[in-house]
C-alpha cells in the first residue's frame, strides 16, 4: 500500500473512528456511573478519545524498523484511542470489568501488566493494560456510521503508570536520536519505584477503607435505611468518619437491627430529617441515624465522648423530645 492510499482511506474513515472512540468513552463512563462510582474524583484524566495524526500514522506504518505490517492499514489497532487513568492499581480492575462484561464490543486484551510480571519477575517496564475493542454489529452514534470489526484501543492506567509513559515511554518513541542503554536502565529503575509505590498506596488504600464499619456493612445497611426513612441519598461527609472513629467499640454486627428497630418506633423521624436538612450537616448523613439511637440507648457515652461541638447535638435531642440541659 502507498502513503497516498493509506491516507486517503484514513480521512475517508477518520470520522468513523472518532464516533467509535466516542461511545466506547461514553459507555465506559456511564456504566461507571451506573455502579454509583464519581467519575469526575475516580478518573484522575478526562477520558477523551484520542486519534493518531497522518504523520504518526504515517511514521507507524511506513517507517518504524520495529514495526513490520504485510497490511498496515488494517493491522495497526490504535488509529483511536482513550486512556483512563486512576489512583489505585485495584481501580484499575473496577474499570477493567465494565470492559470485559460490555455486551456492545468484543475485546482483545493485548496486555496486562499483571501477566507481563507473571512471564517475566524480573521486568520491570512500560506498564497499562491494553485493550483493543471492536463493534459486534455496524451501527450509527452521532449521526456517524460505525462498521463492525473497527479497532479502538483503550489504556488503563494508574496515575503514577501514567506520569512515568508520559515522561519516558513517549518521549523515547519521539525521541530525535537513539536511545542510549543507560537510559533505558534509569527508565527500568524508575518503573521499579513506581511499581513499589502503587503497591504501598493500596495497601494505605486498604487499611484506610477497612474496619467493623465497612467489614460489618453496617455504612451501607444505614445508607439504605437513610433513602428508604428519607426518600433521599445521605450525603457523608468527613464529620460521620470523626464519630464513627470515635464510637468504633459499639459497631457490631447487630448494630443495624437495633437501629432499624428504633426507628420502626420513631417513624417521624424521617420527616424531621427532610424538613431540617439544610439546617444542620449532620441530618444529610446516614451517621444522623446513629446519632438519635446513641441519644435514646447510649446518651451517657455519647456526651462524654462526642467528638464534634456540643450544640450540633441540641437539635438532634429537641426532635425525640429530649432535654440535654442536666448533663
Amino acid at each position: 500500500m502507498k502513503e497516498s492510499d493509506f491516507l486517503q482511506n484514513w480521512h475517508e474513515e477518520k470520522s468513523s473512528y472518532e464516533a467509535w472512540g466516542g461511545f466506547v468513552a461514553e459507555e465506559i463512563l456511564s456504566h461507571l456511573r451506573a455502579n454509583e462510582i464519581d467519575t469526575t474524583s475516580f478518573l484522575k484524566v478526562p477520558p477523551i478519545p484520542r486519534l493518531k495524526t497522518d504523520a504518526s500514522l504515517l511514521d507507524k506504518a511506513f517507517y518504524r524498523k520495529s514495526k513490520k505490517y504485510k497490511n498496515p492499514y488494517d493491522e495497526i489497532e490504535d488509529k483511536v484511542g482513550v486512556r483512563f487513568v486512576v489512583l489505585l492499581l485495584g481501580d484499575i480492575e473496577t474499570i477493567n470489568k465494565v470492559i470485559v462484561n460490555h455486551p456492545a464490543w468484543e475485546y482483545d486484551a493485548c496486555k496486562h501488566f499483571n501477566e507481563d510480571r507473571r512471564r517475566d519477575p524480573l521486568l520491570f517496564t512500560y506498564q497499562s493494560v491494553h485493550f483493543i475493542l471492536r463493534p459486534k454489529i455496524t451501527f450509527e452514534f452521532g449521526g456517524v456510521y460505525v462498521p463492525a470489526g473497527m479497532p479502538c484501543e483503550v489504556q488503563v492506567r494508574t496515575l503514577l503508570q501514567h506520569a512515568h509513559a508520559e515522561l519516558t515511554h513517549d518521549a523515547i518513541y519521539k525521541a530525535k536520536r537513539a536511545i542510549q542503554p543507560e537510559v533505558h536502565r534509569t527508565v527500568a529503575k524508575s518503573m521499579a519505584l513506581i511499581e513499589t509505590t502503587d503497591d504501598f498506596f493500596g495497601q494505605v488504600s486498604l487499611k484506610l477503607s477497612s474496619g467493623p464499619l465497612e467489614e460489618l456493612g453496617v455504612d451501607a445497611r444505614l445508607d439504605g435505611m437513610y433513602r428508604s426513612i428519607t426518600g433521599n441519598f445521605p450525603s457523608n461527609q468527613k464529620s460521620s468518619i470523626v464519630i464513627w472513629d470515635e464510637f468504633e467499640d459499639l459497631i457490631t454486627g447487630d448494630l443495624p437491627s437495633l437501629i432499624e428497630s428504633f426507628l420502626a418506633r420513631n417513624q417521624f423521624l424521617g420527616e424531621i430529617i427532610v424538613k431540617k436538612y439544610l439546617d444542620n450537616g449532620l441530618y444529610q448523613q446516614s451517621v444522623v441515624l446513629f446519632i438519635y439511637w446513641m441519644l435514646k440507648r447510649k446518651r451517657t457515652r455519647l456526651l462524654k465522648d462526642w467528638p464534634l461541638e456540643r450544640v450540633l447535638l441540641d437539635s438532634l435531642a429537641t426532635d425525640l423530645g429530649i432535654s440535654l440541659e442536666n448533663h
